[in-house]
């Protein structure tokens, strides 16, 4: 994307940061809003795991006309931006801000850099005019842009903490504002794992009238085989899409990668990108990739090279404890430019305290790796992008 698109964005939207409520954004959508109610909706929640269940259910409706909105872009804006085809381009994605930008201007509208972008979301889907519309929440849900839309149905991967000085520290709390995207006879198919949430989630469903399918119930399978979790969620709403009966069974793994989702990298070196960007998400990364080579004699990995964006101290702290308890390779600590990073000084002097390397031009460690090596890149996905854009993962 254009440097200076993005430049205009920020100079006029500001950074991206969270602004709960629905009044503005249902303000600017005006008419478009019952127009595009009119299409199939599919609004996508959850903690972890909603990037990639989007990504799946788009993948699986590419014979069907559909748009995709997923949150936040990685490296590019176009990344947010999806129909059938793959991404908007940036020439059609700069012709749709600066056109909505004007109505912004000429409306007096008052919306964050989220919702312009949603804003001109829903502008590129009107012109296309699809027959469904995949919506991934940004933050939360009751309060998130896309829940302006009621939709037909709520896929929910999981319930973990994240976020908690907005969604609150109890796991009750959580599903709460998640449930918020419900709506009379909306469907909601979830992958919870706790019976306590599991029996809240249908109670709340049932009190509004709304469905509830448990996914768990039909596939028992453990909480880090997320990935396949997020392609049976994703195979389950294309087939309530039309509602029809899902079977686990037709639905395989898939073989497609998804980038920065155990996205596999070799060139002069093995490099697998696996973004996992709070506590419970980093649990099951380490269990999944034990449960893959539960028999090791040697660490799998030559290097761990992690990085987080901004969180508290003890969810940092309590993420390289278990990082270097894994015991999967040399764990090495860094930072990375950009406004949502973890403090630099924060980072190395938890990495000293918790006995890990920490190395402040990462660039340079990246590059200078020595040959054959096999490496793991995790912690947040702003990161991962920062190091895929390096020569040598190119």
């Amino acid at each position: 994307m254009k440097t200076d698109l993005l430049t205009f964005l920020l100079a006029h939207y500001g950074q991206e940061q969270m602004r709960p409520g629905l009044d503005r954004i249902r303000r600017a959508l005006g008419d478009l809003l019952p127009e595009l109610q009119k299409k199939k909706i599919i609004i996508i929640a959850g903690t972890n795991g909603k990037g990639e269940t989007t990504l799946r259910l788009s993948g699986l409706l590419k014979a069907r006309s559909h748009v995709t909105w997923t949150s936040p872009h990685i490296v590019r804006l176009t990344e947010r931006f999806r129909d059938q085809h793959g991404e908007i381009s940036e020439s059609e994605l700069e012709r749709l801000v600066l056109g909505c930008h004007e109505k912004v201007r000429q409306g007096e509208f008052e919306l964050s850099f989220y919702e312009f972008l949603l804003f001109v979301f829903c502008s590129w889907s009107r012109e296309l005019n699809p027959e469904v519309l995949l919506l991934e929440v940004g933050l939360g849900g009751r309060l998130d842009a896309v829940n302006v839309f009621d939709a037909d149905l709520v896929l929910l991967p999981s319930i973990s903490r994240d976020h908690q000085e907005i969604l609150g520290r109890r796991y009750d709390q959580i599903l709460s504002e998640k449930l918020g995207t419900l709506r009379k006879k909306t469907k909601l198919i979830h992958f919870l794992d706790s019976q306590y949430l599991v029996e809240r989630a249908h109670a709340h469903a049932a009190r509004i009238g709304a469905e509830a399918l448990a996914l768990r119930e039909l596939v028992p399978l453990p909480a880090f085989e997320f990935s396949l979790r997020n392609h049976l969620l994703a195979a389950a709403g294309y087939c309530g899409l039309d509602d029809r009966p899902f079977h686990p069974e037709a639905w395989p793994s898939p073989e497609a990668q998804l980038e920065n989702r155990g996205e596999f990298i070799r060139g002069e070196n093995q490099w697998l990108f696996f973004g996992s960007h709070n506590v419970d998400g980093l649990r099951k990364l380490i269990q999944f990739l034990h449960h893959g080579t539960y028999n090791f004699k040697r660490p799998p990995y030559d290097a761990i090279i992690i990085a987080f964006s901004k969180r508290s101290l003890e969810d940092l702290r309590v993420m390289l404890k278990m990082l270097k308890r894994a015991h999967l390779g040399e764990l090495v600590v860094t930072t990375f430019d950009h406004p949502k990073a973890a403090d630099a000084g924060e980072m190395e002097v938890l990495a000293r305290e918790e006995g890990s390397k920490f190395v402040s031009d990462i660039d340079a460690f990246v590059q200078g790796r020595n040959k054959g090596q096999s490496i793991l890149v995790t912690g947040s996905y702003y990161f991962l992008g920062h190091v895929k854009s390096l020569p040598c993962c190119r």
